[in-house]
């Protein structure tokens, strides 16, 4: 079957927009995107010997009953299976619903119970060699009346989404008959269930997937040699090969003449070419990755096969190829760049995965109560519709990949997307393309780095001065950051400003001349310089007066009630300098084309806006005043009576904003009383203003960002992303927690604290950045901890209490360190909800 290249992608752009109005609206998704054969027609796989009778079970499973069938397969025989999969942690299964022995479907024998077949086991370990499925798949087993028609027949649901939604002129193709239950058991949407649990999925998806999660065989089995141009070890093929990240191949060269040359065995196409890499390397690090292939006599000639440009700040496995549908005897790839110019490179292995292999799938043991855990929003669904669910959304990833270049042109880096896609920017991570389309947005509209660095001068000691006393200097001309933005300005007319597009590896934007401190910068000085920015802007002190007026403690710092979002910051209404937000912006940009990090303490709310994702009031609007949502539900939600009894007929259509100042929602608001009739009006203006209370100054900051990153890159990330990008990874170390806890009642010997530390060491660091939001409401540190005996002293066992207005961890007596760590990891993640059944007017 060949359709219309153009017919195709625009068929794909039409489904898609129907896959994300489905996922908004939560109804069931394209019957087309969820398609299943009913039958898939199986042999035993040629060149595979086996002489025993197959195993077939009752359940998917090694432990369960064996059915009371025997069969002694033979090469012409034919097996009928279920088109749904399955896999689990044995490996890949089938359902087999009938066989026939002649090769004919008219004498095919029906199974009456369920008849389960392991064709394909996982590895125990990763020095085993791939193992060999039994059987392969055919041609669909369709009804013998299609047969007759001359037309190839389609089971997969690439080609049958393909096949429907071209708008074809002719039907050029048959699509096998699909098994109705199996496409409802993908497209069920639960009646509670909304895009927040996709969200969820999407996130549990990427913690416990790899976009390389299938067996990777070793590269022995697929090359008949490999060299390489340069080397410093003895023997750089071990190293290359070993299955040791701790290894690895050191080049020994000249800048960009770097290459390992692989010499295929006959007939290996590759699916996916493999390199692992440390970012601790340095300016050993790869950057620039190129992949040709040729024949051995065509080696003078090569054809570029791919080009890719690493993320330097990852460390892991990076597909440098795939989807490979010709051979090529060798293959070469060449490291053009590395790191901040580094001259020679490092690799710490190579790993491909052949054609002859076959994906093993999502496996359903992945949705065990273990992993589910830590999402709390998952963890009481059925792993049956979770399982099913992540089928689907991996197929919708799959179909937004095949257009995403279509959608984010890679020419044109400034033009906005598709602008429906807002509504599953979270689905975004699982994407395999969307990474190497930033980093080529990144890359091709970098600017050169400067010649001449320039020179700052700083005087520490005013700002210090000016920061313990604001008021003294109202205008903040002794700020850090005031020095800095003045000092940056061009001194004439013919001297550029600064334009923030730089490379990577350009690590130092300004030098330091600080005043009355013998200090030379090389990097050090810039990097206090934005530090010391950052603390003005959003200080983490919460006693401390704020030395700028660009940005104002959000409402949600004054809630003691609460133990959430406890330490963000919101733009100030009141400020009309917007050059200076929009250089906030330029540096965040900056920012996220480097290694630098500004950490600005917003709350999501403010980051979804800058990004272009889409807000909503009790969703997002909660993470800066949530006290302010909570009232707006209770006056929705009360009686008359209760209206009359809280209000009478004191309040008006005014509202408190941000700063604590009180306007109008609606003109003559002041002298409009609100009564229990008007009130669901009153309630949409307060959310229409509150929502759009700071829109001019993140305006002014989005079009700094813009003007150093392209509005594709932007379209590209989520929040949280974004937020990583410019802040910086909040990696919460065991020993940086360890310098901020202060013991009162209770000795740091105490075996209470020694399980306590036992169990923040088995954390993850988003674990102990849990754990910091449980006790004292704040993600990052610095945050004073104050550790307590438990109040019931006699207790055991139970749930840890905190105080987030005072940090203090109330710390319970527990059985046993195991116990210890499962309650306080349960209290990290669900114990920080907003108290909603509190009302703000009780006593």
């Amino acid at each position: 079957m060949k359709l219309d290249p153009n017919r195709v992608v625009l068929g794909r752009l039409r489904c898609l927009k129907e896959c994300v109005t489905s996922f908004r609206t939560n109804s069931v998704l394209p019957e087309d995107l969820c398609y299943v054969p009913e039958y898939l027609l199986y042999k035993l796989k040629k060149g595979v010997q086996y002489t025993e009778r197959f195993v077939l079970r009752t359940q998917p499973s090694k432990s369960s009953t064996r059915t009371k069938h025997h069969l002694f397969p033979h090469i012409v025989w034919n097996f009928y299976a279920s088109g749904e999969e399955y896999c689990n942690n044995e490996g890949q299964w089938l359902k087999i619903l009938k066989y026939s022995v002649n090769g004919k479907e008219s004498d095919a024998h029906s199974f009456t119970d369920d008849a389960w077949l392991l064709i394909l086991g996982n590895q125990t370990t990763s020095s085993e060699l791939p193992e060999q499925p039994l059987l392969e798949l055919c041609q669909p087993a369709v009804p013998s009346y299609l047969t007759a028609f001359p037309l190839p027949t389609l089971n997969r649901w690439q080609d049958v989404l393909d096949y429907n939604y071209c708008l074809k002129l002719s039907e050029s193709a048959v699509v096998a008959p699909p098994c109705k239950e199996a496409i409802r058991r993908l497209q069920l949407v639960p009646l509670a269930w909304t895009i927040e649990y996709d969200e969820e999925l999407v996130k549990f998806l990427r913690d416990h997937t790899h976009t390389d999660n299938e067996y990777l065989g070793s590269v022995r089995n697929y090359v008949d040699s490999i060299k390489v141009s340069s080397f410093c070890d003895e023997d750089p093929v071990k190293d290359l090969t070993d299955n040791d990240p701790d290894t690895f191949w050191e080049s020994d060269g000249s800048e960009g003449e770097h290459w390992i040359r692989l010499t295929m065995k006959k007939g290996i196409v590759i699916k996916k070419l493999i390199v692992t890499v440390d970012a601790s390397d340095d300016n050993y690090m790869p950057s620039n990755i190129v992949v040709t292939g040729s024949g051995e006599q065509e080696q003078e000639n090569p054809k570029m096969l791919s080009q890719m440009h690493l993320d330097v700040a990852y460390t892991g496995d990076v597909c440098i190829l795939q989807n490979m549908t010709e051979y090529f005897r060798i293959i070469e790839i060449r490291i053009k760049d590395c790191k901040d110019g580094g001259i020679d490179t490092r690799i710490h292995g190579i790993k491909i995965k052949s054609s002859t292999e076959q994906d093993m799938g999502l496996s359903q043991d992945l949705f065990c109560n273990k992993n589910l855990k830590r999402y709390p929003k998952l963890e009481n669904w059925d792993k049956e519709l979770l399982y099913r669910r992540a089928i689907a959304l991996q197929r919708f990833v799959t179909l937004l990949d095949s257009v995403l270049p279509y959608i984010v042109p890679q020419w044109q880096h400034s033009v906005g997307t598709f602008k429906c896609l807002e509504v599953v920017r979270q689905f975004f991570p699982l994407s395999k393309k969307r990474l190497y389309l930033i980093e080529t947005f990144l890359h091709e509209s970098e600017s050169s780095v400067p010649n001449i660095i320039p020179k700052v001068f700083v005087n520490r000691c005013t700002a210090a001065e000016h920061r313990a006393e604001p008021a003294v200097d109202p205008e903040c001309k002794q700020a850090i950051f005031t020095q800095i933005f003045e000092g940056l300005k061009p001194r004439d007319r013919f001297e550029k400003s600064l334009n923030y597009r730089w490379p990577l590896r350009h690590d130092q934007w300004w030098e330091c001349k600080f005043a009355l401190e013998c200090i030379i910068d090389q990097g050090g000085g810039f990097r206090d310089s934005l530090a010391d920015m950052a603390d003005e802007l959003c200080p983490t002190d919460e006693n401390a007066a704020m030395p700028l007026p660009f940005f104002i403690r959000a409402p949600n710092q004054f809630n003691v009630d609460l133990n959430v979002n406890r330490d963000v910051y919101v733009s100030n209404a009141c400020c009309k300098e917007f050059s200076k937000y929009e250089w906030i912006g330029k540096l965040m940009g900056a920012c996220l084309r480097s290694k630098e990090s500004l950490v600005l303490a917003f709350p999501s709310f403010v980051w979804k806006k800058l990004v272009g994702e889409p807000v909503s009031w009790l969703r997002d609007y909660v993470t800066v005043d949530s006290a302010e949502v909570k009232l707006m539900e209770n006056i929705e939600a009360m009686d008359e009576e209760a209206f009359s009894s809280y209000f009478g007929e004191e309040k008006t259509f005014m509202c408190t904003l941000c700063d604590g100042s009180d306007v109008p929602v609606k003109p003559c608001g002041a002298d409009l009383p609100l009564t229990y009739k008007n009130r669901p009006e009153y309630v949409e203006l307060v959310k229409e203003t509150k929502m759009h209370e700071f829109d001019k100054q993140l305006d002014a900051i989005r079009l700094g960002l813009l003007k150093v990153i392209p509005q594709a890159v932007l379209d590209l990330l989520t929040w949280q992303e974004l937020e990583k990008k410019v802040c910086g990874d909040p990696n919460i170390t065991v020993e940086a927690l360890r310098k901020q806890t202060i013991y009162e009642d209770v000795d740091s010997n105490d075996v209470r604290v020694s399980q306590l530390w036992a169990a923040l060491t088995n954390f993850t660091s988003e674990d102990r950045s849990r754990f910091l939001r449980f006790v004292t409401g704040r993600r990052r540190l610095p945050a004073p901890i104050y550790i307590c005996p438990d109040k019931g002293d006699e207790i055991v066992d139970s749930l840890p209490e905190s105080s987030t207005c005072s940090s203090t961890l109330y710390l319970p007596k527990y059985s046993s360190a195991k116990v210890a760590e499962e309650k306080l990891r349960y209290a990290a993640y669900n114990c920080i909800a907003i108290d909603t059944d509190t009302s703000p007017w009780d006593d």
